[in-house]
């Protein structure tokens, strides 16, 4: 594989990444794909194609949308937490996981911090069920 086909191939896999933590980041703020387009002075159509993977956002894009989801741009390159990523047959860990991103989207650090105590104490308490 020549070094540019290998660019070219990482480049699509980030831009599917940051499209995808896009999409979810509005989902989670209930915002359509119109209502951010707009804040970003965007085509729908475009915001589409960012969402997608199909082409890339550029530095002034994602500063915009920064600001305009209160999160660091670096949150943009993260890529999804595994338990997100393995699906079961009817989907069901997926939606889990889904609804789970969108409650917590919104919590400030010290509510962050509650709710990984909180499951931290299901995980200990079910560990405990199970030694039984």
């Amino acid at each position: 594989m020549a070094k540019s086909d290998f660019s070219k191939q990482e480049k699509i896999n980030l831009d599917e990444v940051i499209g995808k933590n896009i999409r979810t980041e509005r989902q989670a703020r209930n915002l359509s794909r119109d209502e951010l387009a707009e804040m970003l002075d965007l085509t729908t159509s475009h915001m589409g194609l960012i969402e997608r993977g199909e082409r890339g956002a550029t530095a002034v894009t994602l500063s915009k949308l920064s600001r305009v989801l209160h999160m660091p741009v670096d949150n943009f390159f993260a890529a999804p937490p595994a338990y997100a990523l393995r699906e079961e047959r009817d989907g069901t860990r997926v939606s889990v996981a889904k609804k789970i991103n969108s409650l917590i989207a919104n919590l400030n650090e010290a509510e962050l911090n509650l709710v990984v105590h909180m499951i931290q104490g299901i995980n200990k308490m079910t560990a405990s069920a199970r030694n039984e």
